[in-house]
């Protein structure tokens, strides 16, 4: 788990309850990953009218959110500790009990249990509609999911811009029946994705070795596209996620995940 997740989403990564994307990545050797990926995009996402299902994580029963309130307390009165560990543990490992949790073993089993189940799932329904403006597919949302009008594919350049910035391609994504964190079943797809974080202007190539003392004073673009195809069903998964930092200040933050049927 990287320092920005750990960093941005410390409180909502126990609100609800520790999801995560666990995927398999492929590597695909001799060939422009990049180019091949905005060929799918271009592919599964024709111009027209979209009906869109905002998916949510289901909202956990009392008992549950007073296992996950205790344990945001905790977290809160041992913030270096659980950094530490947190740094400690390989990417998509659940972090051990410790007394320092705040829970008992037996809570901390029902928090890795409930934690571990949990999907995301219909919770709305919004209706976009795609476009092709000189070579690049754009989203016009209505009603919902404003911050869709800036993401943009550019088919010519094979670039994923949202909002001017850039974001590199990241990897092929294989979701299969056992590892999918959607109720709508399995998908396969493309990730990309911008991680920026600076200090006084200065790019830090590790962002693991700062200290909390110093979050106040970081620069952090934090943006993810991934676009993906339902095995089961003529739909298509897009989520974006984007954290944007001034000097220890959020300036913008958003986490949209849909099922797209075109019309």
């Amino acid at each position: 788990m990287t320092f920005l997740y750990r960093y941005l989403r410390l409180y909502a990564l126990l609100t609800t309850l520790l999801f995560s994307l666990h995927v398999f990545s492929q590597k695909q050797s001799g060939v422009d990953s990049n180019a091949l990926a905005i060929q799918f995009v271009e592919r599964q996402l024709p111009e027209g009218d979209y009906t869109a299902a905002v998916l949510g994580v289901p909202r956990p029963n009392a008992a549950q959110r007073a296992i996950v309130e205790k344990m945001k307390q905790a977290v809160t009165a041992n913030e270096d500790w659980f950094y530490k560990t947190r740094k400690e543990l390989k990417p998509g490992e659940p972090i051990p009990y410790h007394e320092n949790l705040g829970i008992s073993e037996e809570e901390y089993a029902v928090f890795m249990k409930f934690s571990q189940s949990v999907k995301l799932d219909k919770i709305g329904v919004i209706e976009l509609k795609i476009v092709r403006k000189e070579n690049s597919l754009q989203f016009e949302p209505k009603d919902f999911g404003d911050y869709l009008k800036y993401l943009v594919f550019d088919l010519k350049d094979k670039r994923v811009r949202v909002d001017s910035l850039v974001l590199e391609y990241k990897e092929q994504i294989t979701m299969d029946a056992k590892r999918t964190t959607l109720v709508a079943g399995p998908w396969v797809g493309y990730s990309w994705q911008l991680e920026e974080v600076k200090k006084d202007g200065q790019l830090i190539s590790d962002p693991n070795k700062v200290v909390p003392a110093e979050m106040g004073e970081l620069d952090i673009k934090s943006i993810k596209v991934i676009i993906g195809e339902l095995a089961h069903s003529n739909q298509r998964f897009l989520y974006l996620k984007s954290n944007i930092v001034n000097k220890g200040h959020l300036l913008a933050k958003q986490d949209l995940a849909l099922i797209l049927t075109k019309k």
